[in-house]
């Protein structure tokens, strides 16, 4: 039997034995518990997460109905936060080896395909989860993606704006389209999403938050926002949604069907060293490396050479 969706946490051990591995599909939400302004709640990502977690399941059954999509709980960590009240990081070297472990286990009990649905855009999160998939696919050869990264990179680039004008009643004018540009946190997308998946969470002030473009606002601090929440609709939800889970649901059809999907998954800030989960700590051993060699040719030089 196939097509089903099933929670991991709900199976107990012979039921995840007796899964066809090569025809599972498990999807893992990755996001961060974090302040979003005065009108969110912190799980804004991590409702984002859970949700586009189980669009990707349900798509997956549907247009491949000889897999099973497996979703695991939702794990409400990350890296580089906004600086607010109930912003609850990790250290990037713990979620690149947390994703490895989990990465490692599934691979162990023999699942082929595994993909990472986030909904937090910072540069440093995407490199650490992408880090670890890819670390994962390498050692144990199979398919492990971080599906929301290079999604991400794409949508604040603007890349969507035009497909989800295309799909609302009104089309955004050119204004719109200009602040939506610069909707990063906050503002006009993320508000939207709460007003689709959790209206009662969204305060009601947010319809008379001025948009903020940069770090501080008119009075000189940090809203907390950076975008325009006041524009936000459920109707731009829906539509954002349907766009992005288009592209979701086409990464993931080209790699059940054995495809490399490695180039559509992995964001254009991958090789960005300074980006890497454990930067600073391979380049004070780089550090201690060079210093260490340079004492030692120094020895030889004053005790043998000379």
């Amino acid at each position: 039997m196939s097509g089903r969706i099933l929670r991991f946490e709900e199976l107990n051990s012979p039921a995840i034995a007796e899964l066809d591995k090569d025809k599972t599909a498990v999807f893992l939400p990755v996001s961060p518990i974090e302040g979003h302004g005065p009108h969110l709640p912190l799980g804004v990502d991590y409702f984002d997460a859970l949700f586009f977690a189980d669009k990707a399941a349900e798509l997956t059954v549907q247009k491949r109905p000889d897999f099973d999509a497996l979703l695991y709980p939702g794990i409400p960590v990350g890296i580089q936060l906004y600086k607010q009240p109930g912003s609850l990081r990790v250290e990037g070297g713990v979620l690149y080896d947390m994703i490895v472990g989990l990465g490692t286990s599934l691979a162990l009990w023999g699942f082929k395909y595994i993909f990472i649905l986030s909904g937090h855009g910072s540069p440093k999160d995407i490199v650490a989860l992408e880090s670890a998939c890819v670390k994962v696919s390498k050692k144990r050869k199979i398919q492990m993606h971080n599906i929301s990264g290079s999604l991400a990179i794409r949508f604040l680039k603007g890349e969507f704006i035009e497909k989800i004008s295309n799909r609302l009643s009104e089309p955004l004018k050119e204004r719109e389209k200009e602040l939506l540009r610069k909707d990063i946190h906050g503002g006009w997308w993320e508000t939207s999403m709460m007003l689709k998946l959790k209206p009662d969470l969204v305060g009601d002030g947010y319809k008379s938050l001025q948009d903020n473009e940069k770090e501080r606002g008119s009075s000189g601090t940090f809203p907390g926002y950076f975008g325009s929440p006041a524009m936000a609709s459920a109707e731009f939800a829906e539509a954002s949604v349907e766009v992005l889970i288009d592209e979701v649901g086409s990464v993931i059809e080209k790699c059940l069907s054995g495809k490399d999907v490695s180039r559509e998954t992995i964001s254009p800030i991958y090789n960005m060293l300074i980006l890497k989960p454990k930067f600073r700590r391979h380049l004070l051993m780089g550090i201690l490396i060079t210093i260490k060699s340079l004492v030692i040719l120094w020895l030889i030089y004053r005790f043998l050479i000379r």
